[in-house]
């Protein structure tokens, strides 16, 4: 993912939607990459799930502050490197 920083003002907040099968370990895998990442992410404030209608998938939305592009392609790289993940927004 290549971020055209000019675009960006960072600090940023942003929602960052995860989703994947609801029998994956995908809470864990998010939980683990974000703490690796974002000095500050605290799972019970800033992380909320939400099942699909028929209990396949489940979506994640995370409420994260991204400080520089570094940090937001490593965070996606890990996210599309996660076996887990079906789809990132």
């Amino acid at each position: 993912m290549a971020i055209q920083e000019h675009l960006w003002e960072f600090p940023h907040n942003m929602q960052l939607k995860v989703m994947g099968s609801a029998d994956a370990p995908l809470e864990d895998a998010l939980i683990d990459i974000l703490n690796t990442h974002l000095e500050d992410f605290d799972p019970s404030r800033h992380l909320s799930s939400k099942p699909s209608r028929k209990g396949n998938f489940v979506s994640f939305t995370a409420q994260v502050t991204m400080r520089n592009r570094e940090q937001v392609e490593a965070i996606y790289k890990a996210l599309d490197e996660c076996p887990h993940v079906k789809m990132t927004l």
